[in-house]
Order: structure tokens, then C-alpha cells, then sequence
């Protein structure tokens, strides 16, 4: 049976053991093989004692076995396995009590039934388990174990002994895992530094933004998302939820509608110190995951060119960590760079195309076509465009705009490879060659364009459109059109599509009077017969409307209206009589077209034949 110890037996003498336990230490602190370490140690232990074989083992309580680490058993009176099973063994309650166990007689003793058959078979008797103060890089429990051939009284001296025995082999495997550490340390070191020389060249020989993102991805163990502002891609491996989807799904995933929550995501300015890691949600399809991410912009010049996206639930961050972030984010920011520079010129050449074509520049055709043709553009073929505006100029203006001109541009070429974007002023203009057949997937893209818009900015713009674009000359005076259609739709209030007939025949005249004017001049000609309309629920402002379409005439009015002609005559009396409206001479009929026009385009709800 285990028994406690209550007998003080002294220690053998044997100035021999203590120079070799000596010896040992002076290996401890001289070796770097914790292997031979270890057999030393066991080896001087069983020396001069009663002990024929020594044993450490580190205990895997959740396998339920107790592994050998280290045995010296030159009479092989232990069974060679490695393994132990916990549940016949004194290891768990070793443990548990942290406190030695004597099995006096292991023949005899029922209590541990895997010792007692290993004892009858091999011939030992006195068996001594001690737990060890050390615990592997794993987290597992480790202990000593000796036996002897012979019945042992174990005295307080003897377990002190193999106190210290055990204190000898926590130092050793403590320096043991210090220096596998700093060796693991030193070559994570030495392999950092060579990726970060090999990125440095990467940028310094303006290789592509793939190469460097698999290279950064490469020096990380972690998951990570790689975000370009400038080329609108997003780039990864990994996937941070591997029990939901896979590598492939998830890079499918990033680079199709999941694209645009990582756009959002690089422009926010976040709180916090550019390595803290913070909670934030990650669509998958449709679930929503919330998982722990440092996210590191990525900007030159205080210029935002994209992010990197580091997901750190599966490892934490240390120094050398933030090494490797730090080398990351140089490298991509510095390719990103290249490319928004590139972009910005592109858009520049673009840009400046366009603006002698707006301006109405003298220059030949043929030199505009031959410019245009260098970037990619068949500018002497028609083509439509459509002018997105809001209430001010200044929507567009900054970084921002930039961004919302690179997603446009995006958006609208899925639809049409050869769509071009630019910037002008305090609009966005979108270019579509002229197709009459694609003329319903030109309206589907401005509408999804328009939505595009809206989430960025939280309204609804003013799309302007005029007739298409045939010659180079027809530019300039589309521009001129554009500017006069938007006024108005800001005076009015107006967005979604507009264009010139949504202000009928009068849209000069609008642009040029005062809007307080025209209200007043619509009250003052047709403001009665409105409110008496909307108090009686009558119908005389149509029927002014569409008698004066029908130039006066009473037969065509009323076959318009579905009235008898009798009906329509007692309408116009009775126009006259209550509101003093006279139609007989062409100044009178002219002014009250002009405020039923007026009228109609205050408020489009109004829609009235005029």
C-alpha cells in the first residue's frame, strides 16, 4: 500500500553520489542536450542508492497516459513501453495532492494495478513517485519516478535526496526550454529579416503588388486580408474561420461582393495604437462573424492607399510581430503608392482629354482622336453621357472622391468594358458608347450606379443626361447643356434622372428667373384656381391645361377630356367668371402656359399636360 513517510532512516553514506550529483550540475550549466542531461542525472541518482532505475515522465492527463521523457534502467527491471496508463498509475494523485507517494511493496499492493504486474513480471519492490515542478511548452505535468529490487524503508533524508534530484532536473529542462526559445527566437529573428530583405528588393525593383502580398502573407502565421484603394482589389489566402470556409471559398468570397465591406473597412479611421487588436464583424455569404483583427492603414504622405487586415484570434502578437507588421506595411504602402500615382496620372491624361473636348479647344480632330486613342478610347464614336451632381460642388472634392470615382468606374465597366469616368468641376461623368440595342443595360447601369452613389454619400444624386454625342464638336455643347439641366435641378430640388424636356419648352427661361419670381408669378396667374381645385375637388386647372394644348379648340379638348363639348364650353365661362382667366389673345394664352409649365416643373407631381 502508498504509504506516508514516517521513517527517518539516515541517508546512505557515500561521498560519491554528492560528486556526481555535482557533476551533473556543472552538465547542467555546461550542456545544451537536455537528453543526455537528464540520463546523467537518473544515472548518478541510481549510483549509490537503493534505487535500480529512474524514470521522468510528463503526464498527459486529457489522453489519460503518462509519457517517458527520460529512463535509466540499466537491469531492465521496467517494461520498455513509453506509455503508462494514467488510471493504474500514482502519477494523477501525484499530482493532485503535489506531495510524494511510497508504494512500500509494489507486489502487494492492489491499489495501483499496472505497477503490481509490471512488479511481479520484472522483479522490483519499492516503487517512489514525486511530482516535478515543471510543466512542457505543451502545458503538461511532469514526475519522477525510482524503483528498487529490494523492500525499501524510505526515510525523510531519502525523499529530501530525491527532492533534490528532482530540483536538479527542473533546471536543466528550464535552461533546456530557455535556449530551444531563444534558438526558435533567433531563427524567427534571422527568417524575418531575410523576408524583410527580400520585400525591400521586391519594392526597390518595382515588382508587382502579388508578389509582395504573398510575401507578406508568407512571413505571417496568422490569416490576413490585404486591401489596394488604388487597383479596387482585395487580396488573400487564409481563411479566418477554416470551420466555415474554406481557403477556396473564402478567397472567392473576398475578391466578389465581399470585396466592399474590406473598402470600407481600410477608409475608416479607427482608434487606438496601429497594433491594437479590435473586434470587428466580417460578412460570410450571409452570416455575420465577429472576429479580433488589427487592422493596419496603409498611407504614404498622410495619403490613404489601403490597409492590411491581420486576423489575431489564432495567435497573439509579439515584438517580432510588430516587426513583421511594421516591414509589411512599408513594403505594400510603397507598392500602393506606385499604383495610385499610376491611377492619378491615367485619370489626369483622362481628365485633361476631356477638358478640351468640354472646353470646345480649337484643336484638330484628328490630333484629339490620335490623343484618345493612346488612352484607350474611340472618342469619334457616339456615345452618351450621364453627369452625376449633388445639391453643391463640393461632394467630390479630396480623397474621397477619388475613391467614389474608382468604384464607379468599376461598377459601371462590368457592365460596359469600354465605359469611361472622369472628374469635372463638382461632377462625375460617365461615358457609354452609344448602343440602340443596349439602350435598357445603359439604364441599369446609371441605376446602379445612382444606388452606388447614394451608399456612399447617404442621398440620392441628380443624374443629368442629354442626347448623345456624335461628333467632337457636339462635347462642348453637351457640357453647356449639362450645367443649365443641373441649375435647374438644384433650384428645383430635383435628382434621380433629369433631363432638358422634364422642363418642357422654357428650360432657357427657367435658368435665367429668379425662383421666388416664378412662384410668384404662378400664384398670381394660376394660385386661385389651384386652392379652389384642392377645396372642392373640381377639375379646372386640368382643363385650362389641356384646352390650351389643343389650341382653344373646343371640339379637340373635349373629345380629350371625355366631355361634351357643352360641358368643356360651361368650364371655360365658368373659368372666366370665378378666376378672370381670358384665352382670346396670344399674350394671355402665352402666360398662362408659361405658369402651368412653371407650375409642372416646381413640383413634378404636378403632372399636368402643359
Amino acid at each position: 500500500m502508498a504509504s506516508a513517510i514516517d521513517h527517518l532512516a539516515p541517508i546512505p553514506e557515500g561521498s560519491s553520489l554528492f560528486r556526481s550529483l555535482g557533476e551533473v550540475a556543472s552538465h547542467i550549466n555546461a550542456s545544451m542536450d537536455l537528453d543526455t542531461t537528464l540520463r546523467h542525472l537518473l544515472e548518478a541518482l541510481c549510483r549509490e542508492t537503493p534505487w535500480a532505475s529512474a524514470t521522468i515522465m510528463r503526464v498527459d492527463q486529457d489522453e489519460g497516459y503518462a509519457q517517458v521523457i527520460a529512463r535509466h534502467d540499466p537491469g531492465h527491471i521496467g517494461a520498455i513501453s513509453g506509455r503508462w496508463l494514467l488510471a493504474e498509475s500514482p502519477s494523477r494523485l501525484v499530482l493532485a495532492g503535489n506531495q510524494p507517494i511510497i508504494i512500500a511493496d509494489a507486489q502487494t499492493s492492489t491499489e495501483f494495478p499496472g505497477y503490481r504486474r509490471e512488479a511481479l513480471e520484472y522483479g522490483y519492490r519499492t516503487v517512489v513517485v514525486l511530482p516535478m515542478e515543471y510543466r512542457s511548452p505543451e502545458g503538461r505535468d511532469t514526475v519522477l519516478s525510482v524503483r528498487a529490487r529490494d523492500v525499501v524503508q524510505v526515510s525523510r533524508p531519502e525523499i529530501e535526496l530525491l527532492l533534490f534530484v528532482v530540483h536538479l532536473g527542473k533546471i536543466a529542462m528550464d535552461k533546456a526550454r530557455a535556449l530551444a526559445e531563444e534558438q526558435a527566437f533567433g531563427q524567427r529573428l534571422r527568417s524575418a529579416l531575410t523576408a524583410h530583405g527580400l520585400l525591400l528588393d521586391q519594392v526597390l525593383a518595382d515588382g508587382s503588388l502579388e508578389a509582395a502580398a504573398d510575401n507578406v502573407m508568407s512571413l505571417l502565421p496568422n490569416p490576413l486580408v490585404i486591401v489596394d484603394l488604388a487597383g479596387r482589389r482585395v487580396l488573400a489566402q487564409r481563411s479566418p474561420f477554416p470551420d466555415l470556409v474554406d481557403d477556396t471559398a473564402w478567397r472567392t468570397a473576398v475578391d466578389g461582393d465581399g470585396r466592399r465591406q474590406f473598402f470600407d473597412l481600410a477608409q475608416r479611421a479607427l482608434p487606438g495604437g496601429r497594433f491594437d487588436a479590435r473586434d470587428i464583424d466580417v460578412m460570410v455569404g450571409e452570416r455575420r462573424q465577429r472576429v479580433p483583427a488589427v487592422v493596419c492603414p496603409l498611407a504614404v504622405d498622410r495619403e490613404r492607399v489601403g490597409a492590411l487586415i491581420v486576423f489575431s484570434g489564432t495567435s497573439g502578437f509579439h515584438d517580432l510581430d510588430h516587426l513583421l507588421l511594421d516591414s509589411a506595411r512599408f513594403g505594400l504602402s510603397v507598392q500602393m503608392m506606385r499604383s495610385y500615382v499610376a491611377h492619378l496620372a491615367a485619370a489626369r491624361s483622362i481628365e485633361d482629354l476631356f477638358a478640351d473636348l468640354f472646353d470646345g479647344k480649337s484643336e484638330a480632330d484628328a490630333e484629339i482622336v490620335a490623343r484618345a486613342r493612346r488612352l484607350g478610347i474611340e472618342i469619334d464614336q457616339p456615345a452618351r453621357l450621364f453627369v452625376f451632381s449633388m445639391m453643391s460642388d463640393d461632394w467630390v472634392a479630396g480623397v474621397a472622391a477619388v475613391d467614389l470615382c474608382r468604384s464607379i468606374g468599376e461598377r459601371a465597366r462590368r457592365f460596359e468594358r469600354r465605359a469611361i469616368v472622369v472628374r469635372r468641376g463638382g461632377s462625375i461623368i460617365v461615358r457609354l458608347p452609344e448602343d440602340q440595342k443596349r439602350r435598357s443595360d445603359s439604364e441599369a447601369i446609371i441605376r446602379d450606379l445612382s444606388a452606388e452613389v447614394r451608399a456612399a454619400l447617404g442621398e440620392m444624386p441628380i443624374i443629368v443626361e442629354a442626347d448623345p454625342c456624335r461628333t467632337l464638336a457636339h462635347y462642348a455643347a453637351a457640357w453647356r447643356e449639362f450645367g443649365r439641366i443641373r441649375d435647374l435641378a438644384r433650384r428645383f430640388g430635383r435628382r434621380g434622372i433629369v433631363r432638358a424636356q422634364d422642363f418642357g419648352p422654357f428650360s432657357v427661361l427657367m435658368s435665367a428667373v429668379n425662383v421666388g419670381e416664378m412662384h410668384a408669378f404662378v400664384h398670381g396667374l394660376i394660385g386661385a384656381i389651384v386652392r379652389h381645385d384642392a377645396a372642392h375637388g373640381t377639375a379646372y386647372l386640368e382643363t385650362l391645361a389641356t384646352f390650351l394644348n389643343h389650341g382653344c379648340r373646343s371640339q379637340a379638348c373635349a373629345d380629350a377630356l371625355g366631355l361634351h363639348v357643352t360641358t368643356l364650353r360651361y368650364r371655360i365661362a365658368r373659368l372666366k367668371d370665378l378666376f378672370a382667366v381670358e384665352t382670346d389673345t396670344p399674350d394671355r394664352r402665352f402666360a398662362l402656359q408659361l405658369a402651368l409649365q412653371f407650375y409642372r416643373v416646381i413640383d413634378p407631381r404636378n403632372s399636368l399636360n402643359a
